[in-house]
């Protein structure tokens, strides 16, 4: 049975979901760029790490900038440089943005932090009970892990499985509001079958584990993924990111080092080894790929931009 659910929430078509026009698009992307403004802007005055991540990154090398049909931006941070970041975005922009973590923000359910503007909606899946939903850049953590392999492998099979869990326990909350999509949904009824049996599975795992509410996990979760203080450790993971611990273990001079490039007519940072990054992420990352395999993100209404 494939328990690929995110795969599933791109791919289901719903009369609740919000396909985006070219002009609502360009809007989306020119209002992303002045978040990341924003954060580049706090990020070079107190001397903070990031870099541009997933897409972001991709777009940045292959086109100079967004991705055409891309509708998000990723960011990747160290984990001592995100909690300066959160501390100090707040206090700065705390009447323009929302700032959502892990650690800080009740009933949230993400391990990755998420930076929102105020005064528009933009509504993903992961928003089914979230009321501060505005247009959105993912900041996803870059955390120590150890030097030695043993300690480095117990620390990624725990960060493997509590991102498994933190999903189950997602699912369980929002089963409603998932099952109605399912229900709606307008895909051949072998695709909806499909979806259904892996939503049902990831929702009973959830309940088996609702001995702990998801804010417990969460932290749980968010306290094992920063289990290594080593600040000069060789390896570096994002546990959070689309290939998991394992999948994003990095050497930390290939990923923790930057290189300037521009990104819509501005200077941005990517990892310094970014060809190694865009190759394990997503192959022969300089051919266009076919429209059908073109990644979007699946919206709901309401859908406002200032």
């Amino acid at each position: 049975m494939r328990l690929s659910t995110i795969e599933a929430f791109k791919h289901i078509r719903s009369d609740d979901a919000i396909e985006l026009g070219d002009d609502q698009l360009r809007e989306l992307q020119r209002t992303l760029n002045e978040v990341l403004d924003d954060i580049v802007s706090v990020c070079d005055q107190y001397h903070l790490r990031y870099n541009l991540g997933g897409g972001t990154c991709l777009g940045a090398v292959r086109h100079g900038g967004f991705i055409p049909w891309d509708d998000d931006i990723d960011i990747n941070m160290p984990r001592k440089d995100h909690d300066r970041f959160v501390e100090i975005f707040r206090k700065e922009f705390g009447d323009k943005y929302w700032v959502h973590t892990a650690r800080t923000t009740k009933n949230y359910g993400l391990l990755l932090s998420r930076v929102l503007l105020k005064g528009t909606s933009v509504k993903t899946r992961e928003d089914f009970w979230n009321k501060e939903c505005g247009a959105f850049v993912d900041i996803f953590i870059i955390e120590n892990t150890f030097d030695n392999v043993v300690l480095r492998k117990i620390h990624g099979l725990g960060c493997m499985a509590f991102g498994f869990v933190q999903s189950c326990r997602k699912f369980y909350r929002d089963r409603k509001p998932i099952m109605n999509l399912i229900d709606h949904a307008k895909n051949d009824p072998k695709e909806v079958a499909e979806y259904r049996r892996a939503f049902r599975t990831k929702i009973f795992l959830g309940f088996l584990l609702s001995w702990l509410s998801l804010d417990q996990w969460i932290h749980a979760a968010d306290w094992w993924y920063s289990l290594c203080h080593d600040e000069n450790s060789r390896y570096v993971s994002v546990p959070s990111g689309r290939g998991h611990f394992f999948g994003e273990l990095y050497l930390r001079s290939d990923f923790c080092e930057t290189a300037d490039v521009m990104y819509d007519g501005k200077l941005r940072k990517v990892a310094k080894n970014y060809d190694e990054y865009l190759s394990r992420m997503y192959g022969d990352y300089m051919t266009i790929p076919k429209e059908a395999k073109r990644e979007k993100h699946v919206f709901f209404a309401p859908f406002y931009l200032k």
